[in-house]
Order: structure tokens, then C-alpha cells, then sequence
């Protein structure tokens, strides 16, 4: 790989942003990825490309440069680092990697989509860059995970493989390494996310197979040749390995620290994909997840359910069309109006943050509880409670009206096939009226007036922060 294999932008993004190897010496730092994000607004502003600034007409605007809080020299040495890219790029092109920018058409839809401004302005990778695309479940979860932990990691993610579901994951030992190995092993395809050590990972003998099959791409936003730490790089890519994921799976977390729990908490905050999490798991922090509005999960090693049916995932050679995007994702494009950074959770360079993420749908809005799905995808009598021609169901009838009666003598009221399917519809745990109105097919209107009578008659109950229902005590299982 030589700058020819370069676009011409990214060239120039990893002249700014890129790291060589020799920074420590010099009088001026690469941008961080939020400097780069303030560049970058301010050449839109004068309608100037990354690689107009390569251009007389480029450098010289270079003067009001300190309008993206920015110093021109700075700017210039970076510019200047032409010989030390090239050295770079021979040394990563023999360990077989690729850059690509934001700019690139390679670049993933998904981290634009989903991160906006905060998607990584590089990215560093080995293998097909198509499979960056694929989405798939993220499997993540500690390092220091139990055996049997591991060996549930592996089974899971060799359905992934059986099924043409990608995994995600980052590549640390513990859960990461067992998700990678088992899809690998099962010859699945694998997204492997690190916050370091890329070029010498590339280089890995057993990796190498994965790759020159194209079955595994690795990928980071950080300098390939950086070694492992515990420090911002390792939290930072959490995000990364979410966004690039259509759901995510958490086997085992602690509990209030540690980047699994982190990176969980932060896709229950930004919503971008469902999060299920192992129950009962062995780690501390899975019952918390739980309470914090993930779902649960709970297949066993050895079960003939699908995990397409369970989390409502997308088939691997299937890639999401936009329509697809819109109606099934809703307001994943739109941005908060009064977004603001303090909702950042870090100011670390590697935390990519230029601007306030976009808030996305709970979890719950995108998809149900697996038990529950099972249940009502055997139903063959689920869709009665929708009329054929699309038209909206009536109201049901007050306390007060009579219940309807047909030509033979039968009571005619829908409500009492909704109540008999109270205990197979809440079996998985509480549900929302958006997602008993999507199980039944019915209006939300129709599902709200249902679970109002329910109520009262105390099949079920009310929760509240956030308001879902669960069976009540007479409707119990017990």
C-alpha cells in the first residue's frame, strides 16, 4: 500500500490525523479526531475539500485557519509529513492493511448513520472491506470469563455461522476471543474491532487464514502499530463494535465498571441497536443491564431455535435497503434538536465525539422478547385481531354496551381471545403497548384499550419508569 492506493482526501485526513510512530519527538501533535471534526466544518464552509489544502489556493486559506480554533502552523507541519506517511504505509501494506476515510465510499454507512460527526474520520483495517457492511450480533463480555462462559460464547456464536449471521466483537481475550474463534472455527464470518496491536494481529498466523478467505476483517480507528492499554482506546471502540452490529449480545459483565458494562450502558443511552443480555449470567452487572432496559436472554446451548427468530435479526446476505433503515429504525437518522455535549462520555482524543449523539429507539421498540416471538409466531390465529384490508380496528366496547353477538349466538368480542393469550404473550417478561400491539398485529390504540380491561380485572399489571405491563397475579403461571 502507497499513497497511490490512497484517495486523495484520505490522504490528506491522514496526513492531519495519522500517527507515524516518531510524534513524541516532534513540536506539533496529529489532530484529534474533534480538532479534525472542527477542520472539517470549517472547510465546508468555504466549500474546500481535505485535499484542496494541498492546493496554493488551499494553503492560503490557510490564514483563517484559527476560525476552527486551530493554529496555521500546526496545520502546515502536518501537511509537511509526506516521507513519514510513506514509511508508515510500506510497513502496514506488508502486514496487508488499508485506509480509508470518511470520505471513501468503502467507509461503512453504518458508523455515519448511526455516529454522525462522531464517526472516526479513519480507519485502519485488514481484510474485505465489504464486510464491514454485514451487520450481525455483537457478542461481548468480560476477560475474565468462566469456562462454561466461554464454551456459551463459542456454541452462540457457531449458531451465528450456522444461520449467515456475522459476529462483532473487539478482539480481547476472554469473551471477544471465544465469540471470534467460534464463528471462525464454524466458518462464519467475524468483524473484529481492536483498540490496539492491528498490524501485529493482521499478522497472525490463524487470523491470516480468516482473512485471505474473507471470512474475517479486522478494523480500527487507532494507530496500527499501538500496543495494548487500558486506557481511552479500549473503552472508545466499544461504540464502534455496537454501530457496526444490527443487535448485540452481552454474556457476562460486572457490574458499575469495566468496558463491557460501559459500552453496554452507553448503547442503552444512544439506542443503537438492541441489547440482550445472558440470563441467568454469572457476571454481577447482567441483572443491572436488565433492569436498565436490556432483555433477556436465555437460550441454551443445545436448542433448535434460530437466533434470526429470536432477536429479530437480519439475515447476513441480506444488507439493510434505506427503506428498510426508515421504517424499521425510525428516527436512527434524525438528530436531537437540543443535543449537547455534556452527554459525551468522555473528552479523551480517542472518545470521537464532535457533537451530541443522536437519540435513538429503546431497545424494546426494536424488538421482543425471544420467548414471547416464539410463542406468537405459532400462533395461527394471531392475525384475527387485524382486519385483512388494513382499516383500523373499532374500539372495543365499554363496560356499559353489550357485547356483540353473530348471527350464531356467539359473542363476537375480540377481547376475549386477546386475554387468553395473556400468559403466553407476557411468558418472556413485561412488554410495552408498542410491543404487544407489534406481536398482535393490532392497532396501538386497540392494544392500549385491551390492556386497560385486563387491568382492571387484574390479569395484568402496570409498571411504571418506563410504563410496560406484566401478567397480573390471577393471570400468573403459577
Amino acid at each position: 500500500m502507497g499513497t497511490r492506493d490512497l484517495s486523495e482526501d484520505t490522504e490528506v485526513v491522514l496526513l492531519l490525523c495519522g500517527r507515524f510512530g516518531g510524534e513524541k519527538q516532534e513540536a506539533f501533535q496529529p489532530l484529534a479526531p474533534k480538532e479534525y471534526g472542527e477542520l472539517a466544518k470549517w472547510l465546508k464552509a468555504l466549500a474546500l475539500r481535505p485535499t484542496d489544502l494541498m492546493t496554493d489556493s488551499g494553503r492560503s486559506a490557510l490564514t483563517g485557519v484559527q476560525e476552527a480554533r486551530l493554529e496555521r502552523q500546526r496545520v502546515e507541519f502536518l501537511l509537511g509529513r509526506g516521507t513519514a506517511m510513506a514509511l508508515a504505509l510500506e510497513r502496514w501494506a506488508r502486514g496487508g492493511l488499508w485506509v480509508i476515510s470518511r470520505g471513501d465510499d468503502e467507509y461503512p454507512q453504518r458508523l455515519r448513520r448511526q455516529l454522525k460527526n462522531a464517526a472516526p474520520p479513519l480507519l485502519y483495517g485488514a481484510g474485505d472491506k465489504a464486510l464491514l457492511e454485514k451487520g450481525g450480533l455483537a457478542i461481548v463480555g468480560s476477560r475474565k470469563a468462566s469456562p462454561a462462559a466461554l464454551a456459551y460464547t463459542r456454541a452462540i456464536a457457531s449458531k451465528c455461522a450456522d444461520e449467515g449471521l456475522a459476529v462483532v466483537s473487539g478482539g480481547a481475550d476472554g469473551v471477544d476471543s471465544a465469540a471470534m474463534q467460534g464463528v471462525t472455527e464454524a466458518g462464519g464470518y467475524c468483524i473484529g474491532v481492536l483498540p490496539s496491536d492491528l498490524l501485529k494481529t493482521s499478522l497472525n498466523r490463524q487470523n491470516r487464514v480468516g482473512l485471505q478467505e474473507g471470512r474475517l476483517v479486522l478494523v480500527s480507528p487507532f494507530y496500527p502499530e499501538a500496543g495494548f492499554g487500558r486506557g481511552a482506546n479500549a473503552m472508545a471502540r466499544n461504540r464502534y463494535i455496537y454501530t457496526l452490529a444490527d443487535q448485540a449480545l452481552v454474556i457476562d459483565s460486572a457490574l458499575g465498571d469495566g468496558g463491557t458494562w460501559t459500552g453496554a450502558v452507553e448503547n442503552l443511552k444512544y439506542r443503537w441497536v438492541p441489547l440482550y443480555v445472558r440470563s441467568p449470567g454469572e457476571g454481577a452487572g447482567n441483572a443491572a443491564l436488565i433492569a436498565e432496559g436490556a432483555m433477556p436472554f436465555n437460550l441454551t446451548e443445545d436448542s433448535t431455535d434460530k437466533l434470526i427468530g429470536l432477536l429479530g435479526a437480519r439475515a447476513a446476505d441480506q444488507p439493510p435497503s434505506g427503506n428498510d433503515i426508515a421504517e424499521a429504525q425510525q428516527s436512527f437518522l434524525a438528530p436531537e434538536s437540543n443535543a449537547s455535549e455534556e452527554a459525551a462520555p468522555s473528552k479523551s482524543a480517542a472518545v470521537l465525539l464532535q457533537e451530541e449523539l443522536p437519540a435513538q429507539p429503546r431497545p424494546e421498540e426494536l424488538a421482543v422478547q425471544p420467548t414471547v416471538a416464539n410463542d406468537l409466531l405459532a400462533t395461527s390465529d394471531v392475525e384475527e385481531s387485524s382486519d385483512t384490508t388494513g382499516k383500523t380496528i373499532d374500539e372495543p366496547p365499554s363496560a356499559e354496551q353489550p357485547v356483540p353477538v353473530g348471527r350464531s349466538g356467539l359473542a363476537l368480542d375480540m377481547y376475549d381471545d386477546f386475554s387468553a393469550k395473556l400468559a403466553s404473550l407476557f411468558r418472556g417478561g413485561a412488554l410495552s403497548e408498542e410491543d404487544i400491539s407489534m406481536l398482535l398485529s393490532i392497532e396501538k390504540s386497540q392494544a392500549k384499550a385491551w390492556l386497560k380491561r385486563a387491568s382492571k380485572a387484574g390479569l395484568v399489571e402496570k409498571l411504571k419508569k418506563p410504563v410496560r405491563y406484566a401478567l397480573g397475579s390471577q393471570g400468573s403461571l403459577c
